[in-house]
Formats: C-alpha cells, sequence, structure tokens
C-alpha cells in the first residue's frame, strides 16, 4: 500500500511540475488573474493531495504532515504564481498553506476507506489539471474555446461526460460499504 501512496505523491508533483513549467513558458501571455488562478491551482492541489498522503501515513503526529504539506504548497504557489507576479505568487502561497492544513487532517481523519479517498483526490486532481491546462492554452492563444469541441483536447468539459464521470465517481465511493 506504501508504494501506491508513493507513486501518487510522486505522480502529483510531476504533473504539478509540468504545469508550473508550462506556465513560465507562456507566462509573456498569461494575465495577472489567470496567474493567480494558475498558482492558486496548483498549490492547493498539490498540498492536499500531499498533505492527505502524509496524514494517512504518519496519523500518530499532525505536526509532520500539516508541515510538509504546508511548506511544499507554498514553494509550488511561489514557482506556479512568480511568472504572472508578485500578488499571484503570495495568492500560490496561502493557498497552498490552506491545502497543506486540510490535506492532513483529512489523511488523519481517515479510517479504512483510505485508498479510496487517495484515488479519490487523484482523480479530482486530474480532472482539475486537464482543466488548468486549458485555461493556460485560452490565455496564450487568446481564444476562448468551445467546450463541446472535442478537437481542441476538451472532450472531458463537456456537460454530459463531465455529469457521466461525477455520477460515477459517486457511485463507486457510495457503495464503498
Amino acid at each position: 500500500m506504501i508504494y501506491f501512496y508513493l507513486g501518487s505523491i510522486a505522480a502529483v508533483t510531476c504533473l504539478s511540475g509540468i504545469s508550473i513549467y508550462s506556465g513560465y513558458k507562456r507566462r509573456s501571455s498569461i494575465s495577472c488573474m489567470a496567474g493567480m488562478m494558475i498558482a492558486m491551482t496548483i498549490a492547493m492541489m498539490e498540498s492536499l493531495a500531499v498533505g492527505t498522503i502524509a496524514g494517512i501515513v504518519y496519523p500518530q503526529d499532525l505536526a509532520f504532515p500539516t508541515a510538509g504539506a504546508v511548506l511544499l504548497g507554498i514553494v509550488c504557489g511561489y514557482l506556479a504564481g512568480k511568472p504572472a507576479g508578485t500578488m499571484a505568487a503570495l495568492d500560490g502561497m496561502l493557498a497552498g498553506i490552506m491545502g497543506g492544513m486540510m490535506g492532513a487532517m483529512l489523511g488523519v481523519m481517515l479510517g479504512k476507506h483510505a485508498f479510496m479517498m487517495v484515488l479519490f483526490i487523484d482523480l479530482i486532481f486530474l480532472f482539475i489539471h486537464s482543466v488548468l491546462h486549458q485555461l493556460i492554452r485560452e490565455e496564450s492563444t487568446g481564444q476562448q474555446g468551445d467546450l463541446s469541441n472535442v478537437k481542441g483536447g476538451t472532450m472531458w468539459l463537456h456537460p454530459y461526460v463531465f455529469g457521466l464521470g461525477i455520477f460515477v465517481l459517486a457511485a463507486v465511493f457510495l457503495y464503498q460499504g
């Protein structure tokens, strides 16, 4: 089970690194507001995922998972927000603090369904980062994409696909007992 958690942390961190790099590549065309959203999204999701896993692995002590996730969230928030400006970096750092604290508390409180919660957070992480990359693409091209445009890579955001995905996730997690 520990290998699944370590793999999840590695995958989440790798995808966050790719998102930060993508923001740096397109920093000249990203507005301050979009930069703030990018920084907040990356920092919150990274620290939430890592904090949850750290809370599961170290349930006897809330200090270590909280401090580790908060520090990682601050670093991710700063790196993701700095290309858009200091305000975006500060927004990302604060979101990283909040996500790290929430993730660590969630991880410590989980019982026998910890594996399913990590899987659930990983799936949400993937979905949020696909939307984030769409935002980065839209900001760099200056065009708003149509949600039903499958050629633009936005099939996952189509209302029917999104609704079906939420229904399947809810069914899986509600019938775990």
